[in-house]
């Protein structure tokens, strides 16, 4: 980077920095909202042509999109664990939602910690850490369980396929993320002299796929349509036998009597009618998060209001013949992060990378306190001034010694037994062409591996896994 182009960018950063600082007395209120398992089929981010997410869409457009922003772990304890402590997994060793003996314990303090340790209130509701509100907050507000489908009809259970898609006949407010949304919009109207900052997590859309079943009625099951897949081009082609073996594997679950969920979801048609569980899922959680949203157009305290909503990883349905999560291409890390506030344009978009590790120091900075030394994140304040300001790549690791860099324009990804896989999203945004054997691409390869850290904490390998579940 040219000394003038370096300059410019410190002076820009400077002036964000200033320019969404309050004093003391006027600290904003912070809203921060996670969505749980939701990939990038929301209209913002263009992931599937029948989307139907209006009020994420509606909040994108009165903020700014990041639209290549990615999760750091493609599983929910790692993703949120990351997140939430602003400590990257490949340094703590917490890669699974399953725990690990060898994991290191994290001694600073969660975003939670932080805010009420700096004068604010703090909220926390529904699923915010894995499976929980967190255990710090002047207001906590568990996840509520969910009505299930009649007896015999429920098939849902975590070590099965996701073809668990159910029409539930009930209305929305026996649902539980209808509670968590309705919890939120009474803390927001609790009026203190202390400024405001929630966490709140939406379930949906987790498995299992069971919503009212008004929402499957917006999907009718002849308008289903399919992830594209390469024409007359078998995906794993080109694939390491690794990749391969990760395609067809269920985040370290068992297979189906020898059969992937993709093989086991294909051979019983249920492609069609999880898609459409999904989708369905989609439409429901919006219209919950709609609601929230519409309860912070007035803000009670008279303070300005910074909202910013994310996911925790992506997820798959049929691309690259992989299902669920715990994988790390484009699918699984991909995900929606939009921030609204004071003096952020409304509409504006941002192709820099970002991902989940900067969210804790992003509310910080905006919240007109001092970042924190031990975060790995970087504040995304100066893209908010301009988007066009370079950022570094988005990391995400599964596993030890499995690591993806995702740049503007690349994803690199090497697997722990060195086998790699090189895209270029220019021209092939679903990863179906793998060019890290060409020649040509040699020294951008280069390029990136050296982005991958070093100091990767020892922790429990893929290969494991595979020796007892892919057999």
């Amino acid at each position: 980077m040219s000394t003038f182009r370096s300059t410019l960018c410190c002076l820009v950063a400077f002036i964000a920095t200033a320019h969404f600082s309050w004093a003391k007395n006027k600290s904003p209120d912070i809203v921060f909202i996670i969505v749980d398992d939701l990939n990038d089929w929301v209209g913002c981010l263009g992931g599937h042509p029948d989307a139907k997410s209006p009020n994420i869409d509606a909040l994108a457009k009165s903020g700014m999109l990041f639209s290549q922003a990615y999760c750091n772990s493609p599983q929910c304890r790692p993703s949120r664990t990351s997140l939430n402590h602003g400590i990257y997994p490949f340094k703590t060793g917490t890669y699974f939602n399953a725990k690990h003996s060898g994991e290191s314990k994290i001694k600073t303090p969660s975003m939670q910690q932080f805010f009420m340790g700096n004068g604010y209130r703090v909220a926390s509701g529904g699923k915010v850490f894995h499976g929980h509100p967190g255990k710090v907050g002047d207001a906590l507000f568990g996840r509520p369980r969910d009505p299930k489908p009649p007896k015999g009809k429920d098939n849902f259970h975590a070590m099965r396929a996701p073809n668990d898609g159910y029409a539930l006949d009930v209305t929305d407010d026996k649902m539980g993320d209808y509670k968590v949304a309705s919890w939120a919009l009474e803390q927001w109207q609790k009026v203190t002299e202390k400024p405001l900052f929630m966490s709140v997590g939406f379930y949906r859309p987790h498995r299992p796929l069971q919503v009212p079943k008004a929402w499957f009625e917006l999907f009718p099951p002849d308008s289903i349509r399919r992830p594209a897949e390469p024409d007359g081009v078998d995906d794993w082609a080109d694939m390491p036998d690794f990749a391969r073996k990760l395609a067809r594997s269920h985040a370290h679950k068992p297979m189906h009597k020898g059969l992937s969920d993709h093989e086991y979801i294909a051979a019983n048609n249920e492609w069609d009618a999880t898609i459409r569980a999904y989708q369905a899922s989609i439409a429901f959680v919006d219209y919950q998060i709609g609601r929230f949203l519409e309860g912070l157009k007035n803000n009670p305290r008279g303070r300005e209001t910074i909202v910013m909503l994310v996911s925790d990883h992506g997820w798959h349905l049929g691309e690259k013949k992989h299902w669920c999560k715990g994988a790390i291409w484009e699918q699984t890390t991909h995900i929606p992060f939009i921030v609204r506030g004071p003096g952020v344009k409304a509409g504006s978009i941002c192709t820099q990378p970002a991902s989940l590790i900067d969210v804790y120091p992003s509310l910080v900075e905006l919240a007109g306190l001092q970042v924190p030394g031990w975060l790995d994140g970087k504040s995304i304040t100066p893209q908010l001034a301009d988007p066009s300001i370079p950022r570094p790549p988005a990391i995400s690791s599964y596993g030890e010694g499995n690591t993806s860099i995702r740049t503007e324009h690349w994803r690199y990804i090497r697997y722990e037994d060195g086998s790699e896989e090189l895209y270029d999203h220019r021209g092939d945004p679903n990863e179906w062409t793998n060019l890290a054997k060409k020649a040509e691409h040699r020294k951008t390869k280069s390029s990136l591996i050296k982005m991958i850290p070093a100091d990767q904490h020892p922790g429990l390998k893929v290969q494991d896994w595979f020796d007892k579940f892919q057999k």
